[in-house]
């Protein structure tokens, strides 16, 4: 019997062992990472969910106010001081679930955020009365500036979280007031035509 064939054999059993065991410690860190992936997706999308509704919550506050003064036509109207202090504590929330996503989030959605904080702070400016209350465009230019922003938000949250298919951004709408006021004006006719005459004869 050759000698060599125990410790071949003894070998190819180490060997196995070994391959195995690698293969199995590759599997299980797989695993490790892929929930650990999944545990932080989730958490990611639970505070930037959170960041938007309360971004949210203090633009709508923020409308029904520029309501009362006639900035805007869409929302209730709430008067300025009744809504003061709701709108300084969903500015509150809003800065607090902020520091999560700056926190937690990539550098993209971090940029998004700071991006869209800055559009809702134009418009609790008007809410509070510190622009122009009779400033329409002013406020219309910022709910446009609010939306663009958002949207980017939406899109950066979406790429961070590995969301596939097509997003749909939003805009702010016309005025329904001046949509009816539209609708009501009545359509301008064309001008009588005046028939042209040929000279008389000399």
């Amino acid at each position: 019997m050759n000698s060599l064939t125990p410790i071949l054999a003894l070998t190819g059993v180490i060997v196995g062992a070994a391959l195995s065991y690698f293969f199995t410690f590759m599997a299980e860190q797989r695993r490790e990472q892929w929930a650990l992936g999944r545990e932080w997706r989730e958490r990611k999308l639970q505070a930037y969910g959170q960041y938007v509704s309360c971004v949210k919550r203090m633009r709508d506050i923020a409308e029904r106010i520029a309501a009362s003064v006639q900035l805007d036509d869409h929302a209730p109207p709430l008067q300025r001081e009744a809504g003061l202090e709701p709108l300084a504590e969903a500015n509150m929330a809003r800065s607090s679930s902020f520091e999560t996503v700056n926190l937690i989030g990539g550098s993209n959605v971090v940029a998004a955020g700071q991006e869209l904080n800055r559009a809702i702070w134009r418009i609790e400016w008007f809410a509070r009365g510190l622009l122009d209350d009779t400033d329409r465009d002013g406020w219309a230019k910022a709910f446009d500036d609010y939306f663009t922003a958002i949207n980017g938000f939406h899109r950066a949250a979406r790429a961070d979280l590995g969301v596939s298919g097509e997003f749909s951004p939003r805009a702010a709408q016309p005025s329904p007031r001046l949509g009816y006021e539209n609708a009501r004006r009545p359509e301008i006719e064309d001008p009588p035509t005046i028939p042209v005459t040929a000279d008389p004869p000399g």
